[in-house]
């Protein structure tokens, strides 16, 4: 009996993902041994649901995976499950007349299905569970047992439309993302957003590939959480894309009281650039501008300019009040003050695409 449920279970699993339209090559391949090439035009009828509300592949899933729980962990109700298959017996004649008369389409595996039910019948007949017909049966069992039918039934009704709202949606996000790949798709939105100038600002805080055809440019501010999030996704981005694209931070502050924080920032980076390439120095952390930012986000925020001391900058030097102006120029020039905004080849990132996307552009010819 257990062999004979778990073939209908199988059986009854592949017409629900005929239901749910889930490709599957087996079912497939069963459906397509009669000349009508497969079992859709019979799933598809209006007949292929009781009440217009519980699909009969629902049904069929529930009543064999009942079966098998029972079987499994509760033997003591096998003769209840006996007694209730003789009730499916009416549905078995009634399915082959309307295959062959309504829909003229014959479905293989609905057909096995039956073929599982008779089965069971034709087991149930001949180890005499169905003997207790006429010894007398408890009714509480028979309960019991139809309570479980209801309940894994229903349950299974209620999980398959979620499922199917959950592959629609992440059929639409495959195929938006699909076209937000595309490189003209994406080149058309971009030169739609609003364009400034980033060519001459130069900024000293630039890291990845200084020759790449896609160019980056983010207006940061070091005490900005969200800028500090921003710095991580484009660090991650840049490990990625293999350095790939050119990435240059242009700072602003929340106010003229921590602007000194930025011109600590910008010695740093030049000290940095200073540095021979395979030559560390002890007074500053990390071993690239990229490492100076992301430990400044991580652990430099909270200590404000104290958190310097240690670096052994000389703020005298005339380039790091140049560099500060030409930021402060920079954005005075086009006006934008939300941090982080996020700039590629100059024009801002359209709303639709996310830093990580550009991953997909790291060729493009804008």
């Amino acid at each position: 009996m257990l062999v004979v449920n778990l073939a209908g279970l199988y059986i009854s699993r592949l017409l629900l993902q005929k239901q749910m339209h889930v490709q599957s090559r087996y079912a497939d391949k069963i459906c397509s041994l009669f000349k009508q090439k497969d079992c859709n035009n019979v799933l598809e009828s209006e007949a292929a649901k009781l009440w217009g509300i519980i699909g009969w592949s629902e049904i069929g899933f529930g009543y064999f995976l009942t079966n098998v729980f029972i079987l499994l962990f509760v033997p003591a109700l096998v003769p209840s499950i006996a007694l209730l298959n003789i009730f499916t017996l009416p549905y078995l004649f009634w399915s082959v007349w309307y295959q062959k008369a309504k829909a003229g389409q014959w479905c293989v595996l609905c057909l096995i299905v039956q073929v599982c039910l008779w089965a069971i019948f034709a087991v149930d007949l001949f180890f005499g569970y169905l003997s207790l017909l006429t010894r007398g049966h408890d009714p509480l069992l028979f309960m019991i047992v139809g309570s479980c039918y209801a309940v894994f039934i229903l349950g299974i009704n209620l999980f398959v439309p979620k499922f199917n709202t959950e592959k629609t949606v992440q059929s639409l996000k495959q195929s938006i993302n699909s076209m937000k790949a595309n490189e003209e798709v994406f080149a058309a939105l971009l030169k739609q957003q609003p364009f400034y100038e980033t060519d001459d600002c130069n900024s000293v805080i630039r890291f990845g590939n200084p020759n790449s055809k896609l160019k980056v440019t983010v207006l940061s501010n070091p005490y900005c959480n969200p800028c500090a999030k921003m710095h991580k996704r484009i660090e991650e981005l840049l490990k990625k894309v293999n350095n790939g694209i050119s990435v240059q931070y242009i700072l602003s502050s929340f106010d003229e009281s921590l602007n000194s924080t930025n011109r600590y920032l910008i010695a740093a980076c030049l000290n940095e650039r200073q540095l021979p390439l395979k030559e560390s120095s002890p007074s500053l952390p990390g071993d690239g501008i990229m490492q100076i930012l992301s430990d400044w986000f991580e652990k430099g925020k909270a200590l404000k300019d104290d958190y310097f001391t240690n670096f052994s900058l000389n703020m005298e030097q005339p380039a790091i009040e140049e560099e500060f102006q030409r930021h402060e120029a920079w954005r005075q020039k086009t006006q934008l003050r939300a941090t982080p905004t996020i700039l590629v080849n100059g024009y801002q990132l359209p709303a639709s695409y996310k830093i990580e996307d550009l991953r997909y552009f790291t060729d493009l010819d804008l």
